[in-house]
């Protein structure tokens, strides 16, 4: 039974006439005479009575109707999402980040395997604005060192990164190969404000330790606590990445020891969503990226 019988056995009944339909069809009466006929032998049964010169559909032949409807209609239903998904596959990935750090490398990799990846990229420092952008759709993927605790949102743990003690070149500490936690006690601290992650760490792990960490300074920006830091109006807990960046300029950066300070990295995206080809690439390969850094 070919689709192409179905589409004429559908002219047909629509017209009841099988001349008519062969006019539409451009098609030879016989022709299709010969294919209604094919088709209702293979079927086993008549699909039309027949009453001068008029076709009209009996009880199996309404029934026939029905379902063949239905297969075209599924059919055109298949060409959409097709369709749809070619358009999908070559759209932009939107991707936002509570650190400029974390991209700017990651999509070095990315590109250097799929050179005609599209990004639409933000930095958004502030959790809670996160979490209200992925939820709205407004973005795919949410990279940050902390997961976005929502029922709706799947959270992967990337990777984790080891927290330094940031200290002005001044400082006693500054000359020491690394420096514990208990040494912080009477320590005035710099810190990141409590959207961006560290500010949770510093409190958890001063607390682990046995005091409560006196933060003077919350700001959003590492490098204004660079120049805080470095004008010795306190010490700050600064990620690994950076003291690559800043090496031998600005503060001193020191292991801390006893425990090793850390945070993670994660990736979150909205459970529920249908991710086209290139947002399944990107989250494929971020989730490989971490894994052999």
């Amino acid at each position: 039974m070919e689709l192409l019988h179905l589409k004429y056995f559908q002219t047909i009944a629509r017209l009841e006439s099988v001349p008519k339909a062969a006019e539409e069809l451009h098609s030879s009466q016989p022709a299709l005479s010969k294919i209604l006929a094919r088709l209702e032998h293979e079927l086993g049964r008549s699909l039309f009575d027949r009453r001068n010169r008029q076709l009209h559909l009996n009880a199996a032949g309404q029934v026939f109707l029905r379902h063949v409807q239905r297969v075209f209609r599924e059919l055109q239903e298949a060409e959409q999402a097709l369709g749809g998904l070619s358009e999908m596959d070559d759209s932009s990935v939107v991707a936002a980040s509570s650190s400029s750090r974390l991209l700017p490398h990651l999509l070095t990799s990315y590109l250097r395997q799929y050179p005609k990846g599209r990004f639409q990229l933000r930095q958004i420092t502030e959790l809670p604005v996160m979490q209200k952008e992925l939820l709205l759709e407004r973005i795919d993927f949410c990279l940050s060192f902390q997961p976005l605790r929502h029922k709706e949102f799947i959270n992967k743990k990337l990777a984790r990164e080891d927290i330094f003690l940031a200290v002005s070149p001044e400082h006693p500490l500054a000359q020491k190969n690394s420096a514990s936690l208990q040494e912080l006690r009477d320590e005035k601290f710099i810190s990141l404000t409590s959207e961006c992650g560290l500010r949770e760490l510093t409190t958890t792990f001063c607390e682990q330790a046995g005091f409560q960490p006196d933060i003077r300074f919350e700001i959003n920006s590492l490098e204004v606590i660079a120049n805080l830091v470095e004008a010795g109006l306190g010490v700050a807990f600064v990620p690994a990445f950076w003291r690559e960046y800043k090496r031998g300029i600005g503060p001193v950066q020191i292991p801390i020891r006893n425990p090793r300070f850390y945070r993670e990295v994660w990736i979150s995206y909205r459970r529920n969503a249908v991710l086209s080809p290139a947002q399944q690439r990107f989250l494929s390969f971020v989730e490989g990226f971490f894994a052999r850094s």
